[in-house]
């Protein structure tokens, strides 16, 4: 059988998600998603086995020395405090404490900064995210680079929305092959590679402005919140130009 999962969604436990584990389970279910894995930056929590019908797979998105990693498939949370006592943690020793709980290690959106260079890495990954909707916000070759790079090394390719809010949600996932919905068993087409990443739209720019806004204003102080609303009215510009961009590219198919 053949199950969708957006494996990399955020929830109003990341400072810049804006909805709640239940809007965004609701969300999946509506795009008609099988499964959700609940990746908040550098936090875990304990998660019910199923919401919304959908079912929740244990992640964090660590920040790293080497990028973002996802870890997917926890059996319990990362020792957070531990790998971050000095700072940025290392690559490796993100993937090594997410091995150490029993998950994957998924290298996120590798090409959506200009100056990533992850070819350089070496990391015991276990996939590489090669179709991510916010990726394309400042290179809009990213997914692709992403993809050949996951072939490169011989690695699955997974997607992931990076939704962080209930608009995003199921905007790019991964369909896995696997005889029947249960976390070991998605766990394992991931392993072996019995996956295809899907992207079904880019997310517009503007709604990452709204989740750096809604950061900001977590943050409590006006400078952030100036800051805020200046990347929103920047977000929302790059949307206004690429309009006419796909309205040609429309009209040319």
């Amino acid at each position: 059988m053949i199950c969708r999962a957006d494996l990399h969604v955020h929830t109003d436990a990341s400072m810049d998600g804006l909805s709640s584990l239940a809007r965004q389970a609701a969300a999946a279910r509506a795009a008609g998603l099988d499964a959700m894995a609940v990746t908040d930056h550098n936090r875990c929590a304990v998660l019910p086995d199923r919401l919304e019908g959908v079912l929740l797979i244990p992640g964090c998105e660590v920040s790293t020395q080497a990028g973002h990693i996802l870890g997917l498939f926890l059996v319990g949370p990362l020792d957070l405090e531990t790998l971050r006592a000095g700072g940025l943690p290392t690559g490796e020793a993100a993937v090594e404490e997410i091995h150490r709980r029993g998950g994957l290690a998924v290298l996120a959106h590798p090409y959506a900064s200009p100056s990533a260079a992850p070819e350089k890495l070496s990391l015991a990954l276990d996939g590489v995210e090669a179709a991510n909707a916010r990726a394309a916000f400042k290179v809009r070759a990213a997914n692709e680079r992403a993809a050949g790079l996951a072939e490169r090394w011989g690695l699955a390719a997974t997607g992931g929305s990076d939704g962080h809010s209930r608009y995003e949600v199921g905007n790019a996932y991964t369909e896995l092959t696997c005889g029947e919905l249960t976390l070991p068993a998605l766990k394992e087409a991931l392993k072996r590679g019995d996956c295809r990443p899907v992207l079904k739209r880019n997310t517009p720019c503007f709604r990452k402005g709204l989740s750096q806004l809604g950061k900001a204003r977590r943050q409590k102080s006006p400078r952030a919140l100036v800051r805020g609303l200046a990347y929103l009215a920047y977000c929302c510009g790059k949307d206004l130009l690429r309009l006419p961009q796909a309205c040609f590219r429309e009209r040319s198919e």
